[in-house]
């Protein structure tokens, strides 16, 4: 496998990662609509928490992804 080959790879992986991640936070968004005045504010904040977390994983997830990128043209230039 080539080094161009490797590095598409990792870019599916994260994509696929980052769809999960998203998938997952707008899941708790539209749980917490639902539920707002049913939840416990542990619950609620806890659920906050979570959200904020999911936020810095996209940014990761993100960052990681345009580096990757970068190697990928860099890697054709070179071809």
């Amino acid at each position: 496998m080539s080094r161009l080959d490797g590095l598409k790879e990792d870019l599916k992986s994260l994509r696929f990662w980052l769809g999960i991640v998203v998938a997952s936070f707008l899941a708790i968004i539209s749980w917490l609509a639902a539920n707002y005045s049913k939840t416990e504010l542990w619950l609620i904040i806890s659920s906050c928490l979570l959200l904020l977390i999911f936020a810095i994983i996209v940014f990761l997830i993100n960052k990681k992804m345009r580096k990757i990128i970068k190697k990928i043209y860099e890697t054709k230039k070179e071809e």
